[in-house]
């Protein structure tokens, strides 16, 4: 009886008091995935090993409300958020209608005051085209392109704020 190739070299390691693994397959190459935002420049881009693989216009925190910069990781991802407004004291229902959009990925909980800090959408987009400085200090993209972020992001990604 022949044995295929690969369960020869295992019983061939074996007989000699060895134990040893082979594959055929080459091992995969792991993608890098890391979110990066310019403060500056409002924008973010989404980087895969340290290549851009697209740009985001974004809106930013309001002078009053600051995006914080830092190395950040996200912490959770979540579809179709409900928003709910301390200030005004209502719930705002999922949907495009909601301030944050459609997609929500917090990146930072202050220990101080509990205050999130996410990349999210919004249901203001003209202050995502004009790159504005109008949010309470998070990341504010296109429903459009939040979604595309959030399809090739997982939790713990990494997110470069500068």
């Amino acid at each position: 009886m022949r044995l295929p190739k690969p369960l020869l070299n295992v019983f061939l390691a074996m007989s000699v008091g060895c134990i040893a693994l082979v594959s055929s397959a080459a091992p995969e190459a792991k993608a890098e995935i890391e979110i990066e935002v310019s403060l500056k420049e409002r924008y973010l881009w989404l980087k895969d090993s340290g290549n851009v693989v697209k740009r985001y216009p974004i809106a930013i925190g309001a002078p009053e409300s600051p995006t914080i910069p830092g190395v950040f990781s996200i912490l959770k991802k979540v579809k179709d958020p409900t928003y709910y407004s301390k200030s005004h004291h209502k719930v705002f229902p999922a949907g495009p209608n909601d301030p944050v959009g459609v997609r929500f990925m917090p990146y930072l909980k202050s220990a101080t005051d509990g205050k999130v800090y996410a990349v999210h959408g919004t249901a203001w987009p003209r202050w995502v085209h004009l790159r504005a400085a109008a949010s309470l200090g998070c990341i504010r993209m296109l429903n459009s392109d939040v979604i595309e972020v959030f399809n090739q992001v997982e939790v713990g990604t990494p997110v470069v704020i500068r």
